[in-house]
């Protein structure tokens, strides 16, 4: 006996013989009459055939390759027709779509269907019988929300199709209280769709529709593969394909994919919106195990299983992470990288911010490329998870209502009052993006203002909402301050996260203190740190007719830091590259910013017939330090001849990610300085993401206000007296 998926050898004279009886239409009884086999022997054969799952009971009125499909699903066939009898689906049509297709599909697999106006829809029983179907021209076609709406009030599951466009969809099935609903799906969809979101806005109308190439076979064939799984559905009585999940057919490659709908426990419409809007801004700290340590960072999962928590966040239409891909070309299995996108905030109808959100992404690095690839995907998460929605908790009131709980913009940002003086003429310019000069803030201004929590003094401190959140509406309403990435961190624990952003900003602050000052630092013997790894990078780099080398910019915190510099040896452009690093472990702060100089690499790489470099970047500050910035010129690049080559320090952090934690917090407080941490943690996503906030400590662009940038190298002996602001470097961190 054969088949599509199975072969059997079928052994024995009266196994043989009655096997073509064996079609539902023959008693055991008339099979031994017709063969002359004996009674009990017919019997045993029979037997035997079914305790191998070879036979089914009956024979149902329905075709044979009917008979046979239902008979391999495991379903009953003899009760197809009753279950689809029972199960009416309402077929409405949204738009300008085309149900046609989809019902006679759903037909054609015996289902019963029929047109339905949506207005009926929208008051639907709870106990009506069957489900709902709805064939839209969009996904986020206004009239869903209503729709939903309705079918979350009954209880009922349904489920949306789109059979045009390139990409057509069928799914999910919205079962309420198992699965998200249609507004959980919506958001996503149209964070997504950052060009359509922000024509949407500036016009002020309906969804732009995209969706409106197509055959008529492609919309047969996404009806076709819908009415099987619809049809399997409710004869099984559930679709492991699409419950809780969007299925997409590319018609131009024909793969099929599936999009895992994640559940937003905050939804308007199907959860609970208090869980962000009355968030309570207290982080408590609990012990927590450090388990992983060999790249990235200290942990309590290992990256691969931080990556299988996180990858159903990966989709171009449902995900918070659009994309995930590496940035290492051929893959040279060293300078390991990745990218991942993410949907950001488009400020209202700010074109630019737009143009670069399109282009933007989130980097990973690491020794090891599940290492790299969970680095990608966890900053990505983190960068989403910063991004204003309008449901975080915010007091509306100026900084003098606020009193001594606000902390003004610029104790946070650094500017100098020349920079405010001349932010017009500086903003105007084409190489100043990242180190834009707000205006300054009248203390009886109302702002928004999210609260904080300061981990040095266990009480709710403020910062205006505009430097908590990225494309928060002050940005533009009153453009006093700013968000950026400095401090934000993600981890498996909240612990994870806030010593990962901790070492962040003691990392750009160190930075900061050497960069604008220029002062000469000792190198790091890379030879005393026996590490394979490293030992592998230095001759891949030479051999790329590049340097590597390592200095020790550690500040006043007594926190290990480090920068790597790597320029191009054989070539008067030198395409010099920087990465940093800083953690309580010194191995770590090392391989942190030696695999930062790999995330560079695939950039500079390509060269020209001159050999030149092809630059994969557009930003106009970057290319200026790539083409013009030499260590001949810049000498505080290489280490100080005059001082000795360092060795890693021996430094034991312990175990215990809360202690560690508590430590810096401590340490910072010895410096005057205060640790404040806002929870952006998104309950969807599985990840726990913070803001870490040190007032006073400075961020690498260009702040030039009083402050550690002047008074701590002269503390630590770097200098003999402070750098004026005349004196400052002239270039500015490009990235």
């Amino acid at each position: 006996m054969i088949s599509e998926e199975q072969s059997h050898v079928v052994e024995g004279e009266s196994a043989v013989r009655i096997l073509p009886l064996l079609d539902g239409g023959h008693s055991v009884e008339e099979i031994a009459a017709v063969t002359g086999l004996p009674f009990t022997q017919v019997l045993f054969a029979v037997h035997r055939y079914a305790a191998l799952g070879h036979l089914a009971d009956g024979s149902p009125d329905l075709p044979g390759p009917e008979l046979a499909y239902w008979d391999y699903t495991g379903a009953d066939p003899a009760g197809v027709d009753r279950l689809m009898a029972e199960h009416p689906i309402a077929v409405v049509t949204l738009g300008d779509a085309d149900a046609t297709a989809v019902l006679a599909a759903l037909r054609d697999n015996g289902l019963r269907a029929r047109p339905s106006d949506p207005a009926k829809q929208l008051s639907i029983a709870p106990d009506a019988p069957g489900s709902t179907l709805v064939v839209t021209d969009d996904y986020l076609n206004p009239a869903l929300r209503d729709l939903n709406a309705a079918f979350l009030r009954a209880g009922r599951s349904w489920l949306p199709v789109k059979p045009r466009g390139l990409s057509l969809w069928f799914g999910p099935i919205f079962t309420p209280g198992r699965t998200g609903c249609w507004e959980c799906l919506a958001q996503r969809v149209e964070s997504n769709r950052q060009v359509e979101s922000y024509l949407q806005r500036k016009r002020g109308d309906d969804p732009v529709r995209t969706s409106l190439a197509g055959l008529p076979s492609g919309a047969r064939t996404v009806a076709g593969l819908l009415a099987e799984e619809l049809a399997r559905s409710v004869v099984t009585g559930s679709s492991e394909l699409a419950d809780g999940r969007l299925v997409t057919l590319d018609t131009r490659s024909f793969e099929i994919a599936t999009h895992e709908l994640v559940r937003r426990p905050q939804c308007p419409a199907c959860g609970d919106p208090s869980i962000t809007a009355d968030r309570d801004p207290r982080v408590e700290l609990v012990s927590r195990r450090v388990n992983f340590r060999q790249d990235g960072g200290y942990r309590v999962l290992t990256p691969k299983e931080t990556f299988d928590r996180l990858e159903r966040h990966i989709s171009p239409f449902l995900g918070a992470i659009t994309r995930l891909g590496s940035l290492s070309g051929d893959d040279n299995g060293i300078t390991r990288s990745y990218s991942a996108g993410h949907n950001f905030a488009v400020t209202r109808d700010n074109l630019a911010m737009l143009k670069r959100n399109l282009r933007g992404q989130s980097g990973g690095k690491g020794r090891t490329d599940i290492q790299a690839k969970t680095s990608a995907v966890c900053e990505a998460i983190e960068r989403y998870s910063g991004v204003w929605r309008g449901d975080e908790p915010v007091v509306h009131a100026s900084f003098d209502e606020l009193a001594d709980s606000a902390i003004a913009p610029n104790d946070l940002m650094l500017f100098s009052e020349r920079q405010f003086a001349t932010r017009l003429e500086w903003n105007a310019r084409p190489d100043t993006r990242l180190h834009k000069v707000p205006r300054p803030l009248r203390p009886d201004q109302p702002l928004d203002w999210s609260p904080l929590w300061s981990l040095t003094e266990q009480r709710v401190r403020h910062v205006p909402a505009s430097y908590a959140w990225y494309g928060h509406p002050d940005v533009e309403d009153s453009y006093v301050c700013y968000s950026d990435a400095n401090g934000c961190a993600s981890g498996n624990t909240v612990e994870e996260a806030v010593l990962q952003g901790l070492c962040e900003l003691i990392e750009r602050d160190s930075v900061a203190l050497w960069w604008y000052n220029r002062v000469r630092r000792p190198a790091v013997d890379l030879d005393s740190v026996r590490d394979p790894y490293i030992d592998l990078l230095r001759e891949f780099y030479a051999a790329a007719s590049r340097s590597l080398w390592v200095l020790d910019i550690t500040s006043d915190l007594g926190v290990p830091a480090y920068v790597c510099v790597s320029h191009r040896t054989d070539h008067p452009v030198q395409d010099i590259v920087l990465g940093f690093g800083a953690h309580l472990d010194s191995r770590l702060a090392l391989i942190r910013a030696i695999t930062e100089v790999n995330q560079f690499l695939p950039a500079i790489e390509q060269r020209d017939a001159d050999g030149g470099t092809i630059y994969l970047e557009d930003d106009p500050g970057t290319l200026e330090w790539w083409r013009e910035a030499t260590v001949e010129a810049e000498p505080w690049l290489v280490p100080d001849p005059a001082a000795t080559a360092r060795t890693l320090p021996a430094l034991d952090a312990g175990d215990d990610l809360k202690v560690m934690v508590e430590g810096c917090v401590t340490r910072l407080a010895a410096h005057g300085l205060e640790t404040l941490v806002l929870d952006q943690s998104k309950p969807d996503l599985d990840l726990n993401v913070v803001k870490v906030v040190v007032p006073g400590m400075r961020h690498f662009w260009r702040r030039l206000g009083p402050g550690r940038l002047y008074d701590v190298p002269v503390e630590l002996g770097w200098l003999d007296q402070p750098t004026t602001e005349d004196g400052f470097n002239p270039r500015s961190v490009f990235f």
